[in-house]
């Protein structure tokens, strides 16, 4: 048991430290200055919040216009049987004496 709390020990650590190396090296290595790249960040973020409106506000007319639809098709179906639907089975023999 202990090696293997010990083997993951170091795997966290290991990752720790790649993580770390890898965060100076692109920043040092980074073709642009940080106020470019949160810039470019900030601009990223305001289209994604843009498209995501869009997405919301298109999928939210689409549910109204199905919930429109399913109401004025309960009308119809209430309107035909005179009441609500049952959803019901009938005892065996009816079920039987129907097929």
């Amino acid at each position: 048991m202990e090696t293997t709390n010990k083997g993951g020990q170091i795997f966290l650590t290991g990752l720790l430290f790649g993580g770390v190396l890898g965060g100076v090296a692109g920043l040092l290595l980074a073709p642009k200055s940080g106020r470019e790249v949160r810039a470019e960040i900030k601009e990223t973020g305001k289209k994604a919040i843009r498209e995501t409106e869009a997405f919301f506000g298109k999928a939210g007319h689409q549910v109204s216009g199905a919930r429109e639809r399913a109401r004025h098709l309960w009308g119809c179906i209430k309107e035909k049987e005179g009441n609500e639907p049952s959803y019901t089975m009938g005892s065996a023999e009816d079920v039987a004496g129907e097929a």
